[in-house]
């Protein structure tokens, strides 16, 4: 199946990254990413599954951000970096979601729950291992029906686990702020400890559906502690 082929591509990806010279994309910590120069996303990798997604940083004085437009397409953008959750847990940015893909009734299961595995805005935190088969990733999702708090594996793959923080349409074109303690997050969705940050990655993808959605991202941040404890 195409769409359990681009997941295990973007697996392998940061699966090479583990066994190379991961070092050289580490940064000092925190790393922001704040989308306000025109060649913001120099530092970011792309890869495409089916057909490109559109993405694009919008910078003006008043204001700026990264964009990301998909029409039946997939492809996601990702950043190489390492660090401990456990020592840096956090992670925090803000989206706004313009459109959402369309979909059906969800089933939670088979070919349906498959067939509508898109969403309009996902941010992936990914912590590879030596073995392939060990990588792990959580996927933070803002979804039109689901749940919030929703924590549902991925069709594709056991270790892939999606946690749906923004749900229906009642904050569109409404930037919305999001801050996550991955540390705690991975231990209840995976039910241990994780190991190393590896990467974080940026999808928005209509592939599925057929159809179009459109995002924006903005004022990214990782790798540091909840000053607010």
């Amino acid at each position: 199946m195409f769409r359990k082929k681009w997941f295990n591509l973007l697996f392998l990806i940061i699966f090479i990254s583990a066994t190379g010279n991961i070092f050289a994309f580490a940064a000092q910590l925190p790393k922001k990413f704040p989308f306000e120069k025109k060649d913001a996303l120099d530092e970011w990798q792309e890869k495409i599954f089916k057909g490109r997604v559109f993405y694009s940083v919008k910078a003006n004085k008043d204001d700026s951000y990264l964009a990301a437009y998909s029409d039946d397409t997939a492809s996601g953008i990702f950043y190489r970096i390492r660090f401990n959750p456990k020592q840096l847990p956090m992670i925090s940015w803000k989206w706004k979601v313009l459109k959402f893909p369309k979909k059906g009734k969800l089933s939670c299961g088979g070919s349906g729950w498959i067939e509508q595995d898109d969403y309009a805005a996902r941010l992936y935190v990914i912590f590879p291992k030596l073995s392939f088969n060990l990588t792990k990733s959580l996927e933070y999702v803002w979804d039109k029906s689901l749940p919030v708090g929703t924590i549902k594996e991925s069709p594709y793959s056991k270790n892939i686990k999606i946690i749906i923080i923004e749900s229906g349409s009642k904050s569109m074109n409404k930037w919305v702020h999001e801050k996550r303690n991955i540390y705690e997050d991975y231990k209840k969705a995976f039910g241990r400890e994780p190991g190393k940050v590896g990467a974080i990655a940026i999808m928005t993808d209509t592939d599925n559906t057929q159809s179009t959605a459109e995002a924006h991202y903005d004022e990214l941040k990782v790798g540091y502690k909840d000053e607010s404890e």
